[in-house]
């Protein structure tokens, strides 16, 4: 299992594996994923989702995708497993579009906060290895966003990011306070962070997320 820091090191990884990718591409859950990105990956790209953005082409449901059997060349399914009814119906729709040797670019959350009305669970990275095993994948890379220190930052991050854009009542004193705490604690950890990046590597069982790179087999 190979580490990354999560947030700019992860866009790093995907910006480099996308870029050897060619020919025809799905993106399930595209939403605006190429903003993030920076370009269009593979020859042919087609972005499906269950909501319209500017980069979809298709509104459709990963359990039961419009296209015909070993059509595409690569498909990315970035944090998507986690909002599914049935993950494993999921990847093996993934696996009946890709021709043989077809590339699946997957990435999930694990020590990540609720997100969305349709957040139904978390894989280890021991659940992605059989899950896409079961589904006829054969795991080529698997990455891992460790350390203890940046899960707390990314916590925090993302309980201040909620209280600003979701709570109304925000402004009280109170709530005001209580963001303010969080702040420090948010640069005092991502400071810490900082200085013990390489210690980090070694919390392999404090992961924010996990991303894999797989081939269909034949």
């Amino acid at each position: 299992m190979t580490y990354t820091r999560f947030h700019k090191n992860d866009l790093k990884l995907m910006q480099e594996t996308f870029a050897q990718m060619d020919g025809r591409m799905l993106d399930i859950g595209c939403g605006n994923l190429l903003d993030r990105v920076g370009f269009t990956p593979g020859s042919e790209y087609i972005g499906v989702d269950i909501e319209k953005s500017k980069y979809t082409a298709l509104i459709a449901d990963i359990h039961k995708l419009p296209f015909k059997d070993g059509v595409f060349d690569a498909c990315i399914c970035n944090a998507v497993l986690e909002h599914v009814l049935e993950p494993g119906i999921a990847l093996q729709e993934c696996n009946r579009i890709l021709r043989d040797d077809g590339v699946l670019w997957l990435s999930v959350p694990f020590l990540q906060h609720i997100h969305s009305n349709y957040d139904f669970r978390r894989f280890t990275d021991q659940g992605l290895r059989y899950e896409i095993g079961k589904a006829g994948f054969c795991l080529d890379k698997l990455y891992g966003s460790y350390g203890v220190l940046d899960n707390i930052e990314y916590l925090l991050f993302s309980a201040i990011g909620w209280r600003v854009t979701r709570d109304k009542d925000y402004k009280t004193f109170g709530s005001l306070l209580y963001i303010l705490v969080l702040g420090l604690f948010f640069m005092i950890t991502k400071i810490f962070g900082s200085l013990f990046s390489f210690q980090q590597r070694k919390d392999i069982h404090h992961a924010t997320n996990f991303t894999i790179i797989a081939h269909k087999e034949k």
